[in-house]
């Protein structure tokens, strides 16, 4: 499967789902604290949804291109520069999300500590860019 247009496929979704599944969650926070507490329940769903979309990915992806490839990945991903800020998100909430998962999966401590570090370090940076994302929205409407 390595190089093939089905790799390319479920990594594009896999990337696709991370990005709504932080979009939602941040949006659901958003709701709640307006108080507008349905509406933030149905968008965390939401985000539940995608979320165990990206979980089905990634266990393809593994069984088929192997945890070590998904590793050499997430470092490309973290290494990619993004040329605007809603492509900026996407890449973060790939890394925060797959570094989450791969913490996970991998039986090695120290190597599991750093994923799980690196998702929150990675969770935090997400948060910001949704707001700038926010921002650009609102300024270009």
């Amino acid at each position: 499967m390595k190089g093939t247009q089905t790799e390319m496929g479920l990594k594009e979704l896999f990337m696709a789902n991370c990005e709504d599944h932080l979009l939602l969650s941040f949006t659901s926070e958003k709701l709640y604290e307006l108080n507008k507490k349905d509406e933030a329940q149905m968008v965390k769903e939401k985000s539940l949804v995608e979320l165990g979309h990206a979980k089905g990915i990634l266990e393809k992806l593994i069984k088929y291109m192997g945890l070590e490839s998904m590793k050499d990945w997430l470092e490309e991903i973290k290494n990619k520069k993004a040329e605007n800020i809603k492509e900026d998100f996407m890449l973060t909430s790939t890394v925060y999300l797959l570094s989450k998962l791969l913490s996970e999966k991998v039986s090695d401590t120290k190597e599991k500590e750093e994923l799980k570090g690196q998702a929150e370090v990675y969770y935090q940076k997400a948060k910001e860019k949704y707001e700038q994302v926010l921002e650009s929205s609102i300024s270009s409407a």
